[in-house]
């Protein structure tokens, strides 16, 4: 399923910068809201919002003033705080992230956006306690994680623009579910962008 979403994500892609009419891009950040559900074998844990940072790029590659592409390639600070036996821990999973979103500019200053999003895990950690215990080197988590993202921005003069994004994991990104509960990522983002390039 992810190698025929990535196909046809590079299809689209050669196809938009062949009959795009505008093509612009930049640099945005923000802050994250990331959350998991943390479930499996009868057991569900109460997890709360984890406060994390993304930044990297973004292109628009536009079919006509309505319609478009947009590709990004994002760092992205995500995971959970949790109550474990009457102790704080918190799971630290890092990502690049890889959103391609279709995009759908309502007039010149707002739009929606939504699409398939791919993610590379960099590191995944759970402390307590003091402790760190590496989850990534473990190979109790999977490398990837394939989702989807919904959100809306507003584009400002001199190339200025902010936005709200939600994006949510299809499954579970922990490798045995019999030794270790399922997990499964969501993640609000708040973001601010800036265009070096293109009509702004």
């Amino acid at each position: 399923m992810k190698k025929l979403v990535c196909t046809l994500t590079l299809i689209s892609l050669v196809s938009a910068g062949i009959y795009a009419q505008g093509i612009s891009g930049g640099l945005k950040a923000g802050v994250n809201f990331a959350n998991q559900d943390i479930s499996g074998d009868g057991i569900s844990l109460d997890t709360k919002s984890k406060i994390g940072f993304h930044a990297g790029a973004f292109a628009t590659i536009m079919f006509n003033e309505k319609m478009g592409l947009q590709p990004e390639i994002l760092y992205s600070t995500q995971g959970s705080k949790i109550d474990i036996d009457g102790t704080d821990a918190q799971f630290n999973f890092d990502y690049v992230t890889v959103p391609i979103l279709f995009r759908y500019n309502i007039n010149e200053m707002f739009n929606l956006h939504a699409g398939p999003q791919l993610a590379f895990l960099t590191k995944a950690e759970i402390e307590q306690d003091g402790d760190t215990e590496d989850l990534k080197e473990e190979e109790v988590v999977k490398g990837t994680d394939f989702g989807g993202a919904i959100g809306a921005g507003v584009d400002l003069p001199m190339g200025v623009g902010f936005g709200a994004r939600y994006i949510f994991a299809f499954g579970h990104v922990t490798e045995d579910t019999d030794a270790f509960p399922e997990i499964k990522n969501s993640n609000i983002q708040i973001f601010v962008s800036y265009k070096l390039f293109g009509k702004k």
